[in-house]
């Protein structure tokens, strides 16, 4: 029948039976976390754009929701969920029904307390059945879980209060939860704590959603305020972005956390203020890491030694903007967008498979505050 159709389509490509030979179109939506803001420029919420694959170009499809400070924002692995850290004093996490049929379209679900003041960063299980969030304000992360039926939240069922503080009169009076991710296995959380210069680990218990803390481990150097981490796909390393010193240290994860190296994000000689932000592996080779330096305004790639975990840097590449708060891959690994908070743009730049390395595309897009971009493919 096929073969019919086929023969039919090289005489008739207009046949409505064509359809059904021709692979399925995908595009890529960006969602897109800002500060937001009272005057007519600001931000209102979370916008959407969406990322033509072929060209590298983006189109603004809006606001898809207005909601206040969502710096962070989390698809569910449904894909017909986003959730939203809104942060403010009183912290809260907003969920969304993705609107399947008009893209870039969120409608509100429900809202509950994250259990702490300035959430700024979520993540969640393989299924999705409970998302986890950091609060910077004062120290704390917390587990809620997520309704199967219909993707609101429930009240927080997991909870801890970090403590401590360290050697930066400024920034480290008090702990300062920045985020907390799942191992591979989902196991155990780490939760990096810049307030305190802490990895905390924690056992995590599917069953009632609750958090048993193990541990609270010192990082290598007091005064480097680790930010964000992420595990490589064996659970062999952790590489912690720290973000008051400008550094990545590389863990080994098994048994426990132990620093085999730590390693500057900046280029020689740059004498002038930086914090690092965001830190991601590449998503298909792993074999090349990326962090976003805000002062510098740069992306560092570091190629990896997977066997090792060692890093070598390869590239500073600039982001064409001022302060790249976050930057996301897409799940194809072909091009890296970053937010630029403070200059209100996104920009595209495409990874050489090969070596690793970032060329600037030319495609950019405006968005006032922007500090966080998560991909939905469709």
């Amino acid at each position: 029948m096929r073969l019919l159709i086929f023969l039919i389509c090289l005489l008739n490509p207009l046949n409505t039976w064509c359809s059904s030979l021709s692979p399925k179109a995908t595009s890529t939506i960006l969602y897109v976390g800002t500060y937001t803001g009272d005057g007519p420029n600001d931000s209102k919420g979370i916008y959407a754009f969406s990322l033509d694959d072929t060209t590298s170009t983006l189109t603004p499809l809006g606001l898809a929701v207005a909601t206040t400070n969502p710096s962070y924002v989390l698809i569910h692995p449904t894909h017909k969920y986003l959730y939203a850290a809104n942060e403010e004093d009183n912290g809260r996490i907003s969920a969304f029904k993705i609107d399947s049929a008009q893209a870039g379209r969120l409608t509100f679900i429900n809202q509950q307390s994250s259990a702490g003041s300035a959430p700024c960063y979520l993540s969640t299980t393989k299924i999705g059945g409970h998302i986890f969030v950091a609060n910077y304000g004062n120290g704390t992360v917390a587990v809620l879980p997520t309704d199967a039926n219909d993707g609101s939240l429930k009240q927080y069922t997991g909870f801890d209060q970090q403590t401590g503080s360290s050697v930066d009169p400024d920034r480290q009076r008090s702990p300062h939860a920045h985020c907390i991710l799942l191992d591979k296995i989902e196991q155990n959380a780490l939760s990096a704590d810049l307030g305190s210069d802490q990895i905390y680990t924690y056992r995590f218990f599917p069953n009632n959603g609750s958090l048993l803390r193990i541990q609270a481990t010192k990082i290598a150097r007091l005064g480097d305020g680790p930010r964000h981490l992420v595990f490589n796909s064996n659970q062999k390393f952790v590489y912690v972005a720290n973000e008051l010193k400008s550094t990545v240290t590389v863990y080994n994860y098994f048994p426990s956390l132990h620093s085999v190296q730590t390693i500057s994000t900046l280029p020689d000689g740059f004498t002038a203020w930086n914090s690092v932000a965001e830190i991601l592996l590449h998503p298909i080779s792993e074999n090349y890491l990326y962090v976003s330096n805000r002062g510098h305004n740069s992306i560092a790639v570091f190629k990896v030694d997977n066997n090792i975990g060692h890093l070598e840097l390869i590239q500073h590449i600039n982001v064409q903007g001022q302060t790249p708060r976050n930057f996301n891959i897409t799940p194809n690994g072909k091009y890296l967008i970053v937010a630029n908070q403070d200059s209100n743009n996104l920009v595209v730049f495409s990874i050489d498979s090969t070596t690793g390395k970032l060329t600037a595309t030319g495609s950019t897009a405006q968005v006032s505050k922007p500090t966080c971009i998560k991909y939905l493919v469709q």
